[in-house]
């Protein structure tokens, strides 16, 4: 945990005071390929004297975390609240799996803690294995706590491709209203 600060503060610092230009002139200085979950990521990273840098621009994502960056300030916050989720079918029963091509009414019950920063909005999506992304449920959140149970509307989908669909949580910041994914799982169709 030291290690990712003291990266994401040297990564900061690096690209407030250089705007990153000047790095890739300098002697000494490596590209680095950047993987998250064996996915190489768009923004290589940065070896300079045995110290990693990386964009932040993309750890929010890779991270479930949210990011706020204040430029006027030059602060760079990032927030990384612990989401948990699980699916619950029309019967209150707990599910991961479903039929391909099956009908399935649904609710996600989503736990939230450690949360330390503002939040405005909660969102719940679901992706199927093309790639195509249906909002399940979008709300406000008006009581502001670092902790909280969601329990999403009933939603009705139907799995219509074969492969795996993934349930994202989205939280918007306050601050910069932004949307963030913090929680993600997966579903497979049988």
């Amino acid at each position: 945990m030291r290690n990712l600060k003291k990266l994401i503060l040297s990564t900061v610092i690096l690209m407030m005071i250089t705007g990153g230009t000047l790095l890739y002139a300098a002697a000494g200085k490596s590209d680095i390929a950047v993987y998250v979950n064996n996915v190489l990521q768009k923004h290589s990273g940065l070896l300079s004297e045995g110290d990693a840098y990386l964009s932040i621009e993309q750890l929010p994502e890779n991270l479930h975390a949210v990011l706020s960056w204040d430029e006027s300030a030059k602060e760079v916050r990032i927030y990384k609240p612990n989401v948990n989720m699980v699916l619950l079918d029309d019967q209150g029963k707990i599910f991961g799996k479903v039929r391909s091509a099956a009908s399935s009414t649904f609710s996600v019950l989503v736990q939230v803690d450690h949360l330390k920063t503002d939040i405005s909005d909660l969102k719940i999506t679901i992706t199927n294995p093309l790639g195509k992304m249906d909002t399940v449920d979008n709300q406000q959140i008006k009581e502001k706590k670092d902790s909280f149970w969601f329990k999403s509307a009933e939603y009705t989908y139907t799995f219509t491709e074969k492969g795996n669909y993934s349930i994202q949580v989205y939280i918007k910041d306050s601050t910069s209203k932004s949307w963030f994914i913090v929680s993600e799982m997966q579903i497979s169709t049988i």
